[in-house]
């Protein structure tokens, strides 16, 4: 059952405008991959890039509230790709959070250079 209408992620969720816009500028150097016959094949990866997204219901734990979350995501991983570098940006800003208190715990006389 496909609407027509809907055709990006944000037509289904306005929060997730930042997707599109990754998604997008994703399109646009994938267009400069395609020029150069030597990067055809990354080009191709990054049409494909994030095409096919499922998502699946999960319970927080701590306060037993219900969302959606994504459960499965096919991603091109090349370098430069938009989307690719932002999940991987977002990955990287996941894990200082989770090791922040133990750096904290483990210097507590350090100071901060930014």
């Amino acid at each position: 059952m496909e609407n027509p209408e809907l055709q990006n992620l944000t037509d289904y969720s306005p929060s997730d405008a930042p997707w599109d816009a990754h998604r997008s500028a994703s399109d646009d150097v994938g267009g400069i991959y395609l020029l150069a016959a030597e990067y055809e094949r990354y080009g191709a990866r990054m049409a494909s890039c994030g095409g096919l997204l499922r998502f699946g219901w999960s319970t927080l734990k701590e306060t037993g509230e219900t969302r959606l979350r994504l459960r499965e995501a096919h991603f091109c991983r090349v370098r430069h790709c938009p989307v690719c570098q932002w999940r991987r940006s977002l990955m990287w800003q996941a894990r200082f959070y989770q090791s922040l208190p133990r750096i904290v715990a483990d210097y507590p006389d350090a100071r901060w250079m930014f």
